[in-house]
Order: C-alpha cells, then structure tokens, then sequence
C-alpha cells in the first residue's frame, strides 16, 4: 500500500509562483484555478488554501503579477507612449480600470502618473 506524500501550501505556492514567472500564466485572460491545479499537479482546493494562508485569493494573486508585467512595459522605452488600455490587454487584465487598481496598490500610484515620475510630463 502506498501513501502519497502531502504536499504543503508553502510548495504549492512556490509551484504556483515559479509557473508565474517562467509560462507567464498571467496572461491568459482566462485562468482559472483548475487550469493553475492542473499546471501544479493538484487541485483546485489545495490552490485556494494555499492562496488563502497569505491573505490572497486567486484573482488577487494573478492580478498582481499583471501589475507588476504592465509597469515593466510601461516603464519600458518601447511601451511608453502605448495607451494605457492597450497595456491592460497586453498583460492579461479585461479592464484599464482593474490593471490601475492593481498598479496603485503595487506601486502608490496610477499607470499615467507613474509614467509621468519616470518620463516626465512630455514624455521624454
């Protein structure tokens, strides 16, 4: 008879972050978490537990790499004058609104007047 070794939250949400960063799951418009269960090897359950135990939920913790994705574009000089809606699309959010909500929570302030501190106001 063989047992299967539990996993702990703590792998499951290394597992989760490592496919973040490499595969770029973020953008997928659609993820879910049965499609991050299937690409950890686990399930859906375990995903939510392991989110849970750092205080986020699923679309907090995805939707948080897309902030992080949009402001490396747009601080980027081939991004910079792209609008911002187009870097929404670009880093898997539906909405421009969602994507600021997100950049100012991870960066104090919004997607334009970030770009202005780096650019200045001409963009430059």
């Amino acid at each position: 008879m063989s047992r299967k070794r539990r996993v702990s939250d703590d792998e499951i949400f290394a597992r989760m972050d490592a496919l973040m960063r490499k595969k770029r799951l973020f953008l997928r418009k659609q993820l879910s978490r049965d499609d991050m269960a299937r690409e950890v090897l686990t399930n859906r359950t375990y995903i939510t537990r392991a989110l849970k135990g750092r205080g986020l939920n699923f679309s907090q913790f995805v939707n948080a790499y897309r902030a992080q994705y949009a402001i490396e574009l747009m601080l980027s000089d081939r991004y910079k004058d792209t609008p911002p809606e187009d870097i929404a699309e670009m880093s898997g959010f539906s909405h421009v609104d969602t994507m600021n909500r997100y950049i100012k929570k991870s960066a104090g302030c919004g997607a334009c007047a970030m770009r202005e501190k780096v650019f200045g106001p001409d963009g430059n």
